[in-house]
């Protein structure tokens, strides 16, 4: 079990996400090396395969859309919409010494309480048509090295919503870095699993951040301490690369329980950014807790949900702004039925965000000024 923590993107939980299938053969297993899932979606166990000069390549692919519709919206974002969440392809050699995955595509990676983009906009804006590519070197079965465009350690959820339990990520998600650029390096011995990892933090392009994951498993229960941060100020703004977060540290404590139809989750952040003088912004810093949890029903339905709270602990002025201005705080509920079969999917989503001590401006509402939202979301796809 341990030598599957060190994978790729929640490395350190993704076995015991996918426990919740229950006790699958080894046969049935589809090849190593995908993005974790958190559930109630899956790959096909089965995918294509393509041989190139006797060399075996696995071919996955997940195609879904979406339906729209929030209050409180943000101006210059439609209140309703339909588009893309997913139309992505995903090649991997998982076996031997040398292994790499390329994953290609169109995505929107929604998050709560932030205005939607749309996807052609949003992969062109962040991580671009290759969202994730690089090459493993695995000379044993407890030690690697990888090194390319990787997925965070940094946090709980995914990257892609065909990885997460919920269609949209969290407000907690909103302060994590997503895919980042650099060298990782995994081992495992026994119940224990580690990663480190050195990248540009937030998609930056300066490698001037370090990341590390240590996890512990015991049967259905995993218990992860993650921290990772900048190691020296960077002042580049993107979309995709928010100065605040790029600069600051962050922790998580997660707790995962897997059983044959319950998985629950809750874990802790606490973020912190020094003093940027060239923004002039000072130190401050968020506290959070989640709680994730999805129920099996049966063989076709799952219910999801989640609960979380942040609080950005700043005073007024210039203090950095982690969420809705310095000093604010907010609550969020999600829930997400699910309905599975075979490769087929759909999923209505309802949510819910509760801002407080939000700076004019900087909350919901055409002129940032309303303190809550209500969305509703249903995305339905296939994954072969």
């Amino acid at each position: 079990m341990a030598k599957m923590l060190n994978r790729s993107v929640q490395g350190a939980l993704a076995l015991a996400m996918m426990m919740t299938a229950g006790a699958a053969a080894a046969q049935d297993a589809p090849p190593a090396l995908l993005p974790g899932l958190s559930g109630p979606l899956s790959y096909n166990p089965k995918p294509m395969t393509v041989d190139v000069a006797g060399t075996k390549l696995y071919v996955t692919a997940i195609g879904s859309g979406y339906l729209g519709t929030q209050s409180n919206t943000t101006r210059g974002v439609a209140s309703s919409f339909a588009d893309v969440s997913n139309a992505q392809v995903i090649v991997q050699k998982p076996e031997g010494v040398l292994q790499f995955l390329v994953q290609a595509g169109l995505y929107s990676h929604e998050t709560l309480g932030l205005p939607y983009a749309r996807a052609t906009s949003y992969t062109d804006a962040t991580y671009g048509p290759v969202p994730q590519a690089w090459v493993k070197i695995a000379p044993s079965s407890s030690f690697s090295i990888q090194g390319g465009i990787l997925p965070t350690l940094i946090g709980l959820e995914a990257p892609f919503s065909f990885q997460n339990m919920n269609i949209e990520r969290g407000v907690l998600w909103g302060q994590e870095n997503v895919l980042t650029r650099g060298v990782q390096a995994n081992v495992a011995s026994g119940k224990f699993s580690a990663s480190v990892a050195l990248t540009d933090g937030f998609f930056s392009g300066k490698f001037n951040w370090l990341s590390g994951i240590v996890s512990y498993v015991d049967g259905p229960h995993t218990l992860s301490l993650v921290l990772g941060g900048a190691l020296s100020k960077n002042y580049r703004s993107t979309f995709s690369t928010p100065t605040v977060q790029n600069n600051s540290t962050i922790l998580n404590v997660i707790y995962s329980y897997a059983g044959e139809k319950l998985l629950v989750q809750p874990y802790f952040q606490y973020a912190w950014v020094p003093n940027l003088p060239g923004i002039e912004t000072t130190k401050a810093e968020n506290w959070a807790v989640g709680l994730l949890a999805k129920y099996k029903i049966d063989d076709n339905w799952s219910l999801p949900v989640r609960f979380e709270y942040i609080d950005s602990k700043a005073r007024a002025g210039s203090a950095a702004n982690f969420l809705y201005g310095p000093g604010s705080n907010a609550f969020s509920v999600t829930v997400t039925p699910t309905y599975t079969w075979d490769r087929f999917f759909i999923r209505p989503e309802v949510s819910f965000v509760q801002a407080s001590g939000i700076v004019p401006g900087a909350a919901f509402g055409s002129n940032g000024l309303e303190k809550s939202q209500v969305r509703g979301r249903l995305e339905f796809g296939v994954m072969f």
